[in-house]
């Protein structure tokens, strides 16, 4: 993994998450740059569009666009194939890129502009539904996320290790407006989608569908001892889907992924949107927690790509005292 020196860490995790003065160099660069986001409605789409907007409006000699897409396989093989010049990834899914393994047929040429977020596993399902655990979803629909999805290897990692056999559950490959269009109508019992706390589809859609969560605080042990610490425990907070209480989930890592030759220039400047201009997106996506340069730098098991390593390092040279 490329490093930024240790005294970058230490003053980002002093709380020093303030932009660089004046005007910096990364607001000249030039080109273009197309994000690999993910469905309608959810946070990948949301920040990823409140990011190519704050791009054009800071970094006028970029053409910036959104590339909306199924999730995160989908926006590895969007940047691995040219389609895509950069693209949000769940952690899971780039361990499997860098191998080479299913769903991918080859290892994919990937680095990372930072880390971002973290996304969690949110199971969702009707206030009144009979469902209250993941072994009870044996025998019944679930909305899996999209075949292109992170979503989909992670609920199929968390079926299996509740004890559930593959088969045993039938999986949708709705979107995630569809997913829950169909949950409200009764025509699936339960609803998976891996993102950042609150979605705001789900977020409307709780104002008039009772929802609750399942609790999966009992697969995250087996999923972490099996695949590895891309996966950790976190919470789900009942307020924002007006959830009748809170439960513990399952945390992925998130990053912002690249292929090696995008130009320098255009990775420092996206480094630049995403920790520089956090006021401006907090006002563009006020729902979205941005990340913060103390984790931005931890991109294991993707190399950081050089781009960003001159930002991290152009913008700790600025923080330093006088003669220091």
């Amino acid at each position: 993994m490329t490093r930024v020196g240790r005294r970058t860490v230490l003053l980002a995790g002093a709380g020093l998450l303030g932009a660089c003065g004046g005007d910096p160099s990364w607001t000249g660069a030039t080109g273009r740059l197309r994000l690999a986001t993910g469905n309608a409605g959810a946070v990948f789409f949301r920040y990823g569009e409140a990011l190519v907007a704050e791009a054009a409006a800071r970094v006028p000699g970029l053409e910036a666009a959104v590339v909306p897409s199924g999730g995160s396989v989908d926006n590895v093989r969007l940047v691995a194939g040219g389609r895509a010049d950069v693209g949000f990834c769940l952690g899971d899914t780039a361990l499997l890129a860098l191998a080479g393994d299913a769903p991918f047929d080859a290892p994919q040429r990937l680095v990372a502009v930072c880390r971002l977020y973290d996304s969690f596993l949110q199971v969702l399902v009707r206030a009144d539904s009979a469902v209250r655990s993941v072994r009870d979803l044996a025998g019944r629909r679930v909305e899996a996320g999209q075949a292109g999805s992170g979503t989909r290897l992670a609920v199929g990692r968390a079926l299996a290790a509740a004890g559930l056999r593959p088969g045993e559950v039938e999986l949708g490959a709705d979107d995630l407006a569809t997913g829950l269009a169909r949950l409200r109508a009764g025509r699936t019992d339960a609803l998976c989608f891996v993102s950042g706390y609150p979605i705001p589809a789900i977020v409307e859609a709780g104002r008039t569908l009772p929802l609750r969560a399942l609790d999966l605080g009992a697969v995250v042990r087996p999923m972490a001892e099996r695949y590895g610490a891309q996966y950790v425990a976190g919470p789900l907070p009942a307020g924002g889907y007006g959830l009748p209480a809170s439960v513990e989930t399952l945390s992925v890592k998130t990053y912002l992924v690249a292929a090696p030759d995008l130009p320098a220039p255009v990775a420092e400047a996206v480094a630049g949107v995403v920790f520089g201009r956090q006021d401006a997106l907090t006002r563009r996506v006020p729902d979205v927690r941005q990340p913060t340069v103390a984790a931005g730098v931890f991109t294991e098991p993707l190399d950081l790509h050089p781009g960003s390593v001159r930002w991290f390092r152009e913008r700790d040279r600025s923080l330093r005292p006088p003669g220091a």
